[in-house]
């Protein structure tokens, strides 16, 4: 069962499927922001929602296109 569970890991991890991977992520943390309230920005530190809310949902937008983005990818080299 373990053997399993890492084929399907490895399946993940492969080089053909990193777009699809980076899109999954990236739409898990735009769903965990939202509901949270806070997001992260880089040099900014966590931005909320209570204190700067069109910043934040700024954010969450990002992170929602760039999963689109990453998943729009993929689906395009995988169409053969």
């Amino acid at each position: 069962m373990v053997r399993r569970a890492m084929d399907h890991f490895s399946y993940l991890i492969d080089e053909q499927h990193r777009f699809l991977l980076i899109g999954i992520v990236l739409f898990v943390m735009a769903g965990v922001f939202a509901l949270s309230g806070g997001t992260f920005e880089p040099h900014s530190g966590i931005v909320y929602r209570a204190k700067e809310p069109k910043r934040f949902w700024w954010n969450v937008v990002a992170y929602f296109l760039g999963g689109l983005l990453f998943i729009g990818v993929y689906s395009i080299q995988n169409s053969n």
